[in-house]
């Protein structure tokens, strides 16, 4: 959906709480962020990367660069990595990286029959859907230095020097930068952009309705047993400590308990 008219004669793209704004020509859902360039494996190539913004380096966003954090890309060129006024006409080096807003959901029911058994089987999902983490999703980004964090088996794909005295040994090519940092490291960007689609195996149901010749010796008009499942498998390339049907639910973005798989049995 693109907004025609907006009060927004400044041209702002982000409210004064720093949540997305709305514009004349806004698509609704956009998501802005940098453009990451990658992780810096050692203090020199960090240095070689400031040295090519030499207006001001990435300070708009934090100190103390070093290996392990984030280069960003000067998209405007001005020898710095900000955010400008954060408007339309000075956006710095700010640009529309996703969109949050679901497309083309779909579900699709499957029925059979054969010689007394019956399977029913619902499929259901999102094929395009962007997702930004949030600065403060310790689901996301583990060890953040709130008092909230969480560590979950993904999380030890982090960044850890050549010389690192860490048990786990060195990752030069970690998923995650350094962690509990101030924050730098964890700004809007592309290289964090979760991929949300997904398609996910809502309900099966298997079952078999006794032949009727037997089950009028028992009194009976109609006896089924059946065998349920509910959210079997799921197909998509979230971060694994997301659910895709619960993204962005909750205190500190997806803190909250994941749907479950359950099998129950019955008849009828």
């Amino acid at each position: 959906m693109v907004i025609n008219k907006y009060p927004n004669e400044s041209g702002s793209i982000f409210d004064k709480d720093g949540n997305i704004w709305y514009y004349p020509g806004a698509t609704v859902g956009n998501i802005w962020g940098y453009t990451t360039v990658g992780i810096a494996k050692n203090d020199q190539q960090m240095a070689d990367h400031l040295a090519t913004l030499p207006n001001g380096g990435q300070t708009a966003i934090g100190n103390g660069w070093a290996a392990g954090d984030v280069m960003y890309k000067d998209l405007n060129g001005d020898g710095k990595i900000s955010r400008g006024n954060q408007t339309l006409a000075d956006k710095g080096d700010l640009s529309v990286i996703g969109n949050s807003t679901p497309r083309y959901n779909f579900g699709l029911n499957l029925d059979a029959a054969w010689k007394g058994f019956d399977l029913r089987v619902f499929l259901q999902g999102t094929m395009k859907r962007d997702y930004m983490p949030s600065s403060e999703s310790t689901m996301f980004w583990g060890a953040v230095g709130y008092w909230q964090t969480n560590y979950f088996k993904p999380h030890l794909d982090y960044f850890r020097g050549e010389n690192t005295t860490n048990p786990l040994g060195a990752n030069l090519d970690g998923y995650y930068p350094r962690p509990l940092e101030s924050g730098r490291n964890r700004q809007s960007q592309t290289r964090y952009m979760q991929n949300a689609a997904y398609c996910r195996l809502k309900n099966v149901t298997l079952g078999y309705t006794l032949p009727t010749n037997l089950t009028r010796k028992l009194l009976l008009n109609n006896l089924r047993i059946f065998v349920s499942g509910e959210n079997l498998l799921t197909f998509t390339n979230l971060a694994d400590t997301f659910d895709p049907e619960t993204i962005g639910v909750g205190n500190w973005d997806g803190c909250t308990y994941p749907l479950s798989k359950t099998v129950s049995f019955g008849l009828s």
